[in-house]
């Protein structure tokens, strides 16, 4: 279905009300009896929301409702969160003690934002690593019990610990390349000097300055947004984040910096969509944002899910979607790019050797068609892709992402 064409349904309405209400008390009205309680379930687990959906749950507000799933995702996510949380407090102390500079990027940085950390979801351990120290703080992982992963990536290296997996980060998530990335390199460059060290339950850990962390989510959210899919507990990061700065505050600190580096446009979009269906306090710089646009933008986050988790074929659109800079491209030039990348990842001596690259790109994607054949990958449809894709592009491109703003 096109993404233009599609409307909220009353379950995933519902859901964007109770984020509302556990977020910020927005008082939103919603009558529990009259939703598909399986279906929201479902939705807010995709969304990778269960613990903000069902905070502080309360049996007598569903009725006769089996509550046994919710329970269960629940009950899981807490876990889960305890382990990854305390993971964090440990990489933070295991690099103070060796002496090596370390922030915790997005994770349980952006939990401290919310009304209760175990609110926000957790998944790995992404923490940023001065470049002067990578080789040392790989030394000091393994001896505490990491295991490096053989898979490459083109902004972390992945350590394997006994609870979860770690991102080891030389540089953020979705910087631009060309003059774009140098900016924002620039604005990042005195991350380490300006961290903050925040105490929690299980320890300390150290975070990036304001405005630092708000501009890591938000280069994040674009790139996934543009990736393989950005769910609603992105948009609550951001929610949430924007909701304790002062609007003016956030003006003086942000607005000139997003329009430098062309996410002015992005900003005011999602804002926009965090005040409308989140219940974030209002905010005047985010009012002429494109309703029409944010309302689609909404609806596409909602179509893909974390991650992409709700359509298999986001993955397979992502390859011929870009945003690493304000170039124009074509799909056809893009999906080649795409496919160099995936083999520089898994096989470095194409780095230095660029005439292997054909033979990457048939062994690598010849070994992904086996696999989708036996249902171990998710199945190409061609004529799908390129049609999706090619409306994502369209409608990303009203965002315009990474042009400077002149006024």
């Amino acid at each position: 279905m096109s993404i233009k064409n599609a409307r909220l349904r009353e379950y995933e309405k519902a859901l964007l009300d109770i984020l509302a209400d556990n977020l910020f008390s927005a008082g939103r009205q919603v009558n529990l009896n009259e939703i598909d309680l399986d279906a929201l379930r479902l939705e807010a687990y995709s969304q990778a929301v269960s613990l903000i959906a069902f905070h502080n749950l309360k049996p007598e507000k569903y009725a006769d409702s089996d509550l046994t799933g919710v329970r269960n995702i629940l009950n899981k996510a807490l876990s889960n969160n305890a382990k990854v949380d305390f993971e964090h407090v440990k990489i933070c102390r295991i690099m103070e003690n060796a002496g090596i500079p370390c922030v915790i990027l997005k994770g349980y940085a952006s939990a401290l934002y919310y009304p209760d950390p175990l609110m926000r979801s957790m998944g790995d351990v992404d923490f940023l690593v001065d470049t002067d120290y990578l080789e040392k703080a790989g030394e000091v992982l393994k001896e505490n019990g990491y295991t490096k992963a053989d898979r490459n990536h083109d902004v972390h290296d992945i350590f394997l610990g006994k609870v979860c997996r770690c991102e080891m980060h030389f540089q953020p998530s979705g910087i631009p390349s060309g003059k774009v990335g140098v900016k924002v390199r620039k604005y990042l460059s005195d991350i380490f000097e300006k961290s903050e060290k925040k105490k929690t339950e299980l320890g300390e850990i150290t975070v990036p300055s304001a405005f630092h962390h708000g501009l890591i989510i938000l280069l994040h959210m674009c790139h996934h947004l543009t990736g393989d899919g950005l769910g609603l507990r992105h948009l609550c990061d951001w929610a949430v984040f924007i909701s304790s700065v002062g609007e003016d505050e956030f003006l003086q600190m942000f607005k000139a910096v997003l329009k430098d580096i062309g996410l002015w446009e992005f900003a005011k979009t999602m804002t926009y969509i965090c005040r409308e269906y989140l219940g974030c306090p209002a905010t005047d710089w985010s009012a002429d944002a494109d309703k029409e646009l944010a309302d689609i933008i909404l609806i596409d986050i909602i179509i893909g899910g974390n991650f992409g988790q709700k359509k298999a074929d986001r993955s397979h659109e992502s390859l011929l979607i870009t945003n690493k800079d304000n170039k124009k491209t074509t799909m056809l030039r893009q999906f080649f790019a795409s496919a160099n990348a995936i083999v520089y990842s898994n096989w470095k001596a194409a780095e230095k050797f660029r005439i292997l690259l054909p033979f990457g790109w048939l062994f690598f994607g010849g070994r992904y068609i086996i696999r989708s054949l036996f249902g171990k990958r998710p199945k190409i449809r061609p004529k799908k892709v390129a049609s999706h894709a090619a409306e994502r592009i369209e409608i990303y491109s009203r965002l315009r992402l990474f042009e400077k703003s002149e006024d």
